[in-house]
């Protein structure tokens, strides 16, 4: 019977096989093919464009590096539609013989002026930056480049409304400061979260800054698409697509803290007298090897002896991704990064007398330290698979291991017991449907799971347990429909369930909606309104320690939610054939509810984080760019204001800065040579942490900030050439301000770097 079956299996293929040959031929359909790239007038490819033909009912969709396929068609002359939100349809009549291949190069207009950046953090999926209806940036990598980023905080103080605090990113007010736990704003690497599972954090190092095409910062809730952590806001950074022509790059820096002026400063520290070192290499290798295969590889060597006593950090940082073409409508990407830090942390000072050593403070029967050492590992892997079922739907599987260990180092240099050591691991996965049932309709769904677990001593919390386990998964959905031409709007959702001790589970709701409308070629209107959430971390909730700092558990915390408003206009123009600009002009309104801040408390002698406040922060935002067209110069200046009000208190909102400016500038003046400046402002904030200050001399000092850079490069590069060879000396804090980065810690003086870097 089995056999009987197969044979009839056979059967039914034979026959099928020979009606498909038999209409092909009396149709004279010859396995014909139309392919090729869509860009938009900038020459930039565009990802996500819809290819039909509409007599053949046939269709494709453009793959991230804008190209596109329709195979097997028959002879004779046809209609293609391109078509794509943001930019004027464009329709072409092509002839084609048989067994021919036809290659098109399609340009679109956009329907708007625009810079032609596209993002893919405001709706998971690619679109013009002009077209999103909420506040964002993009940091580029020729910025990147040109300032000698090596990590990401260095990136961030540059954009409009981002302040930098130490290891905290606060945007828009939403953090203030948060002692390096449980961050308000969440990271992202190619859309997948990078958190850390213990602290509910983000490492500014261990990011692939040589293979970044760009990083993109949302300024407004995202809880409705990323869900916990995204309360405050989200920064995702976009690795490179390959490189279609091989390309090796390495580049080499190597610089100096200035040491302090003031004497008083030097007399504890026999070192502050010397100028600090501090060298590293990045390195980066990508090629596009077949249509099918590509990769690339890179990774950065450190040390830094650090401007502060018992502040020096060594390690080797290594990155991959490979990708692979099933089929021209299903791929495989796999990222991965691996990391080993050896790191003295500064915690707090001495006092403002004496800020370049590490505080000691009594507790009662003992005492406790503003420093420490250990050693800190990290390995990343993010599987992806994408499958284009047609024009109209694809789904991408993504999955995540982020795993980290950090083991402390005594005073004699020994790595201490293992019982010492603390261990994270955050793994899960998502998948997530595009469909797009019209050119004007899109609809963004998918679900996600995630667990982190930890084991440490210092997560031991009154029930005792050293091992801590949090799982979370979620459903969202996002839709899309451009009613026409000028009006867009956006709803969607997402539902959040986390257990956050043992039974205990905590589920949020998170809505959002959002809509654009185009008053003309220059002027866009928007206006958007989202929930956000954040469930507290592991650390905020279980730590119990007075090694560093009396800190207690506290297994009651609840979940933070915030609601936010904004309205906004943008307006892009191009002022005589020569210069584009982009002014932006956006008001917001955040109201947050059981804020988790660290608080001393009375009766056992200890900080806690609790939930004590409701809180507003409101304000505005301006900002202006300009570059000429052949984008040799450019110019940009953000302002940023903040009414930061604890309403419980009735008082500023601690931390916070009401006044951010920041300004920069970037010019190629001759054909060899590209000079760059750069300025940020941060007024004192009107309220600080005071009870930090009755453990730590002069915590609670924290001046407005005056920060000036400067750059000059010097380049050799040739057209129709891959090689490039340049040099670069970065000059920071180049009037060497004086100022806090974080409470209780002195921020860099003066520096000088030289860079050289080689391109081949």
């Amino acid at each position: 019977m089995k056999q009987r079956k197969e044979l009839y299996k056979v059967f039914l293929k034979l026959c099928l096989g020979l009606t498909i040959s038999l209409f092909a031929i009396t149709s004279g359909w010859a396995q014909s093919t139309i392919e090729g790239v869509v860009l938009n007038e900038a020459g930039e490819t565009l990802p996500g464009v819809h290819i039909t033909i509409p007599d053949l009912n046939r269709g494709s969709v453009s793959d991230p590096s804008g190209y596109f396929r329709l195979p097997d068609l028959p002879a004779g002359s046809w209609q293609i539609r391109f078509s794509m939100v943001g930019f004027q349809t464009f329709t072409r009549t092509v002839e084609i013989g048989e067994s021919e291949t036809l290659n098109l190069e399609v340009i679109l207009t956009p329907l708007i002026f625009t810079s032609g950046e596209l993002v893919v953090t405001a709706s998971r999926r690619s679109q013009l930056i002009g077209t999103v209806s909420v506040s964002m940036n993009t940091i580029t990598p020729e910025e990147l480049r040109s300032r000698n980023v090596v990590s990401l905080d260095q990136a961030l103080e540059h954009v409009p409304g981002v302040q930098v605090l130490g290891n905290s990113v606060n945007i828009r007010g939403s953090s203030g400061y948060a002692y390096g736990v449980g961050s308000r704003v969440l990271l992202l690497v190619d859309g997948v979260p990078l958190m850390g599972p213990d602290q509910g954090g983000f490492d500014f190092d261990g990011l692939p800054l040589t293979q970044t095409r760009q990083i993109e910062v949302l300024k407004s809730p995202g809880s409705a698409l990323y869900g916990g952590g995204a309360l405050g806001g989200v920064i995702n950074l976009i690795t490179e697509d390959f490189k279609s022509t091989p390309e090796t790059s390495f580049r080499f820096y190597s610089g100096l803290y200035q040491p302090v002026r003031f004497d008083q400063w030097k007399t504890s520290w026999d070192e502050a007298s010397d100028p600090r070192p501090f060298t590293g290499i990045l390195f980066g290798r990508s090629h596009q090897v077949t249509n099918r295969f590509g990769y690339w590889l890179s990774g950065k060597l450190q040390q830094n002896s650090g401007y502060l006593q018992s502040n020096e950090t060594k390690g080797i940082e290594l990155y991959s991704k490979i990708g692979y073409n099933i089929s021209d409508e299903i791929g495989l990407t796999f990222y991965s990064s691996v990391r080993r830090n050896r790191n003295q942390q500064f915690l707090y000072w001495n006092g403002l007398a004496d800020p370049l050593r590490p505080g000691e403070i009594q507790l009662g029967s003992g005492s406790a330290t503003g420093s420490n050492e250990g050693l800190s590992d990290r390995i990343t892997l993010l599987p992806v698979f994408t499958h284009k079922i047609n024009s109209s739907l694809e789904y991408i599987l993504k999955g995540r291991l982020f795993g980290v260990a950090f083991r402390p180092i005594d005073n004699q240099g020994n790595v201490r017991p293992s019982d010492k050591h603390n261990v994270g691991v955050r793994y899960g996965g998502e998948i997530q449907f595009n469909i797009d049932p019209t050119d004007q309709f899109m609809i963004t769904t998918g679900l996600t799971f995630d667990e982190n677990y930890i084991r440490s001593d210092v997560f031991v919390g009154e029930d005792s347990l050293l091992v801590r386990n949090q799982p979370e998964g979620a459903l969202f959905l996002q839709a899309e429909y451009e009613w026409n031409q000028n009006f867009t709007t956006t709803a969607g959702f997402r539902y959040d369930a986390y257990q956050v001790h043992t039974l205990d589970t905590a589920t949020q709701f998170s809505p959002k909606f959002s809509s654009s409308y185009r008053f003309n070629q220059y002027l866009t209107a928007r206006a958007s309104f989202g929930r956000g959430f954040r469930v507290p971390s592991v650390a905020e909730r279980f730590f119990s320690n007075r090694d560093f700092f009396p800190l207690e558990s506290n297994l009651a915390l609840r979940p933070e939610t915030s609601t936010g408003y904004e309205t906004g206009l943008t307006f892009f123009n191009l002022i005589q054939n020569r210069f584009t600009m982009k002014a932006d002009l956006t008001g917001f309104w955040n109201e947050y509810r059981e804020l988790v801040e660290p608080t001393f408390i009375q009766n056992i002698g200890a900080f806690q984080f609790v939930n004590i406040t409701r809180a507003r922060i409101r304000g505005f935002e301006a900002s202006v760019a300009l570059s000429d067209v052949e984008q040799n110069h450019h110019l940009n200046l953000g302002y940023t204001f903040l009414d930061p009000v604890d309403l419980e208190l009735e008082r500023a909102l601690v931390y916070r800065s009401k006044h951010l400016v920041q300004f920069s500038s970037r010019s190629v003046l001759l054909s060899w040579f590209e000079a760059g400046v750069d300025f940020r402002f941060a007024s004192a904030p009107d309220a600080v942490d005071s009870d930090f200050a009755f453990f730590v001399p002069d915590a609670d000092l924290f001046p407005a900030a005056y920060v000036t850079d400067l750059r000059m490069r010097f380049f050799y590069e040739k057209q129709g050439q891959s090689f490039g060879l340049s040099g670069t000396v970065v000059v920071r804090n180049l009037l060497d301000y004086y100022y806090i980065e974080r409470p209780a810690i002195f921020a860099p003086p003066r520096s000088l770097e030289l860079v050289v870097e080689l391109n081949f």
